[in-house]
């Protein structure tokens, strides 16, 4: 990358580390910049979301850890990631809040004409995924979407039918270790610019929480923080 590039991306990102976890935080329009100059550049970049599950992982699973540490670009899912990392500028919890990088990022995608291609477990969860990312950005050129198989056997099908498709940008809903297991043994593979990967549960748009959700996540969030605090006595 160009040397006056990264020095201006520095001034305006921050290291932290988080259950033993060294990530950076960047505002959005940071994180853009990086993404556009992933655009010009030929291999494929992975660009992660980052959730508080996902961390608890890679808190207590080396290979999660190292994977979650080697993206090109993490993002955060959740507002209680910047509290752990004492990040207090209101700006970064908007933008964490509204998904601010993936509204302005689907809408570049869709000013310059760029292809996405949609990615799930299932088609089911596919075909909601897309809907989704239309809803946040309805003029976006959605050339397919695909479900992940689980047999092996299946898999140079579905790298020979992306590749074939050869998407700008292939946008991810699955388990993260499904994820990782898919991006390690297919990365080398793959004709796209940029994979956006997104935990299984995360939405790209607002929708009313059920109750059992919420309980859900105020247990993940008491277990994070718990884990933070333990780690830093």
């Amino acid at each position: 990358m160009d040397s006056n590039f990264l020095l201006n991306i520095e001034t305006n990102m921050k290291k932290i580390n988080l259950l033993g976890i060294s990530l950076q935080d960047r505002y959005v329009k940071e994180s853009l910049n990086v993404a556009e100059k992933f655009l010009q550049e030929g291999a494929v970049h992975t660009i992660l979301y980052i959730t508080i599950p996902v961390l608890l992982e890679a808190g207590k699973n080396e290979a999660c850890k190292e994977w979650v540490e080697s993206a090109d670009l993490t993002l955060w899912g959740d507002t209680e990631i910047l509290k752990a990392a004492e990040i207090t500028a209101r700006n970064r919890y908007r933008e964490v809040t509204e998904k601010e990088f993936l509204k302005n990022f689907l809408h570049k995608m869709a000013r310059t004409h760029k292809s996405v291609l949609v990615l799930s477990d299932s088609e089911e969860h596919a075909e909601e995924l897309k809907h989704e990312l239309l809803e946040l950005q309805d003029s976006i050129t959605v050339v397919g979407t695909m479900a992940i198989p689980e047999l092996e056997e299946k898999r140079e099908d579905v790298i020979n039918e992306i590749n074939m498709i050869a998407p700008v940008v292939t946008i991810a809903r699955m388990p993260f270790s499904m994820q990782q297991k898919w991006i390690e043994q297919t990365k080398p593979y793959m004709n796209t610019g940029i994979w956006i990967g997104l935990p299984e549960h995360m939405n790209c748009v607002w929708k009313k929480e059920a109750p059992h959700a919420k309980v859900i996540k105020r247990i993940w969030n008491v277990l994070f923080n718990r884990q933070v605090n333990k780690y830093k006595k």
